[in-house]
């Protein structure tokens, strides 16, 4: 009885301790989420995963944004899971928090996702990221009108396994996401600093307000994705 009163006091200050860190974080502060329909949201625990093992990059100078919904010249947007602005240009995430094996290839309209089922396994299939991160990265481009290099990761969970996938480059990565600070060591490390601390503030200012955009544009979003 002890023990069970001792674990379920453990649970709570674990609890207790990562709320603290969730609220005071910038991804709470730019989404309003609150911590419970974030783990209840695979979507939105992968944004935030991304964003925690980065987050340290913040003392450097860099900043995040979160759920950015880019215009694309028509009256349609296109959404970025997480974009990291930093001294060395703009890091665009593409979080698939997924399970199971990943193949897939660089032109192919849609990849594949295998989960055992048995002897067999269940087959789903789902848009291209790396097309769909260049669409995200083009529409940026456009938008900011400004000749910043920026990078694509495309992230999956950790359990996933990438069977059969594109190789990295200097501007492509795809990647399972404990994978993720050595991705931003390698750009680091293989690219010039292009942007000053001004810079970067300059940049957020122009795109924050792209992350608070009106539940009809979120929701017109989703009907123009399921209509595609």
């Amino acid at each position: 009885m002890l023990l069970i009163i001792l674990l379920i006091g453990i649970g709570i200050w674990y609890y207790k301790k990562q709320e603290k860190i969730y609220y005071e974080s910038s991804y709470y502060k730019i989404t309003h989420n609150n911590l419970f329909s974030v783990y209840s949201d695979n979507g939105k625990l992968g944004e935030y995963l991304i964003y925690k093992r980065l987050k340290n990059f913040e003392e450097q100078g860099c900043k995040f944004l979160f759920n950015l919904y880019i215009p694309k010249g028509t009256d349609e947007t296109t959404e970025i899971d997480v974009l990291m602005i930093a001294r060395r240009g703009l890091v665009v995430f593409e979080s698939k928090n997924y399970s199971g094996w990943i193949f897939g290839n660089e032109h192919s309209q849609k990849w594949t996702q295998a989960l055992p089922a048995g002897r067999k396994s269940q087959k789903f299939h789902f848009f291209n990221p790396i097309l769909q991160n260049k669409g995200h990265i083009n529409n940026l481009k456009k938008l900011l009108d400004e000749d910043i290099p920026m990078y694509s990761i495309i992230t999956f969970s950790e359990r996933c396994t990438l069977k059969d996938v594109p190789q990295n480059t200097k501007e492509l990565k795809i990647i399972n996401r404990d994978l993720v600070m050595n991705a931003m060591k390698s750009i680091a490390y293989n690219s010039p600093v292009v942007i000053d601390e001004s810079k970067i503030n300059e940049i957020y200012d122009k795109l924050y307000p792209y992350t608070q955009v009106s539940e009809n544009v979120k929701a017109q979003h989703i009907q123009d994705v399921r209509n595609r």
